[in-house]
């Protein structure tokens, strides 16, 4: 029974799905000046394999879904053991984020916060869709990539136009991608008394809404990379994201002739191709 509640846990924890937020710490440490590889890469283990697994536990603990979530198609029965992971997990972040700095420390701990606010009975921001939203676009998105770009190098100073044109697109990239994780969910979260941001839009309203603040995210995107390299570079992310954008009016479309095309599958598909195709662009972009 124990080896079955901590294989529970580890499933919980998600691990394969902080891979679907690496484009913003790819995008954070491209943005970097002088990054030390080895504040670098601290940071990404920190972020992923503490930060990431340790806010989807808490969540999930609340949450208790019987159906599809993201990233498990037919989520195991909870156990005790994965909210003591996920206390395990946020101590983790925090000790290991002191090393990085006070500012990124700082980051992590306000992060960590957030998302008990967002998953906790008490306060539930996932109860609150717009609040909810703009949440999850300003601390996973914007957060992260200011404490990365912040700690890992040299500092950029306040008013340099590249460290807020970064922080805005980051975090219009997740207000346009967060609502699409929603979408397949809708039937679990009024059975939880969740009111997300995707079932108060609707379906087609989140289509509408993702590809608005998508579309703006990659418009900033295009004027950083001209900034720094040109239209080579620009051309180059419009063609790499090019299947991305096929697939989602492809999807966009089915889903509002059949709404039952709006699936986990073709969420996780959506998700993985997005997330691919993101770090390929950044591969391509370092290579000498």
């Amino acid at each position: 029974m124990a080896r079955a509640g901590w294989l529970s846990t580890l499933i919980h924890l998600r691990f394969p799905f902080s891979y679907f937020l690496l484009p913003i710490w790819l995008f954070a440490s491209w943005s970097s000046l002088n990054a030390n590889p080895l504040r670098l890469w601290s940071s990404f283990v920190i972020i992923h394999f503490f930060l990431y697994p340790a806010s989807h536990a808490f969540n999930t603990w609340y949450d208790r879904d019987e159906k599809s979530i993201g990233g498990i198609k037919l989520p195991p029965p909870v156990t005790p053991s994965l909210l003591w992971a996920a206390w395990f997990l946020d101590t983790a972040a925090l000790v290991s984020s002191w090393f990085l700095g006070l500012g990124f420390f700082l980051a992590i701990l306000v992060y960590t916060l957030a998302s008990k606010l967002y998953s906790w009975k008490v306060t539930r921001l996932k109860r609150r869709p717009w609040l909810g939203w703009v949440g999850v676009g300003l601390v996973q998105g914007s957060l992260t990539f200011m404490a990365v770009v912040q700690s890992v190098g040299t500092l950029r100073p306040w008013n340099d136009p590249w460290l807020w044109l970064g922080t805005l697109t980051s975090a219009l990239f997740l207000m346009g991608v967060y609502p699409l994780t929603q979408i397949y969910q809708h039937e679990e979260d009024q059975a939880h008394g969740d009111l997300t941001v995707s079932r108060r839009v609707g379906i087609r309203g989140t289509f509408v809404l993702s590809g608005l603040f998508l579309n703006l995210a990659v418009v900033v995107f295009a004027v950083l990379f001209y900034l720094h390299a040109g239209w080579p570079l620009v051309g180059l992310f419009f063609a790499v994201q090019l299947p991305t954008v096929v697939y989602f009016l492809w999807w966009a479309r089915s889903s509002f002739v059949d709404p039952s095309k709006a699936s986990f599958g073709r969420t996780m598909g959506m998700n993985l191709m997005a997330s691919s195709l993101m770090v390929v662009f950044f591969v391509i972009e370092s290579l000498p």
